[in-house]
This record gives structure tokens, C-alpha cells and sequence, in this order.
């Protein structure tokens, strides 16, 4: 409980505005950083099982 009050403080010294750029500048990068992400045997296998595709 402590923990999302400290979270809601640290919100509060942002603008609507500003949450919303810092969100599409991190969901951005994320995505560049996704292209450059390359899956090995052992990341299918993790993947296919939470999917429960076998």
C-alpha cells in the first residue's frame, strides 16, 4: 500500500501532458529494442508454452 502511495506522489509532479510523451518516448524505444530482439530455441519453447501451443 505504501509502495503506490509513493507512486501516486511521484505521478503528481507531472502534467497529463507530460505522462503522455514520456509513455510514447518509452513505448518507442521499447520498440526499437524489440526489432533488434532476436529469439533462441529456448525463448519458443517459453513462448509456446504460456500460449499452450505444443
Amino acid at each position: 500500500m505504501e509502495l503506490i502511495k509513493e507512486f501516486l506522489e511521484f505521478r503528481k509532479r507531472f502534467t497529463k501532458l507530460e505522462w503522455f510523451e514520456l509513455n510514447q518516448i518509452i513505448d518507442l524505444r521499447l520498440k526499437e529494442k524489440a526489432d533488434k530482439l532476436e529469439l533462441d530455441d529456448f525463448d519458443i519453447q517459453i513462448i509456446c508454452e504460456r500460449l499452450k501451443v505444443h
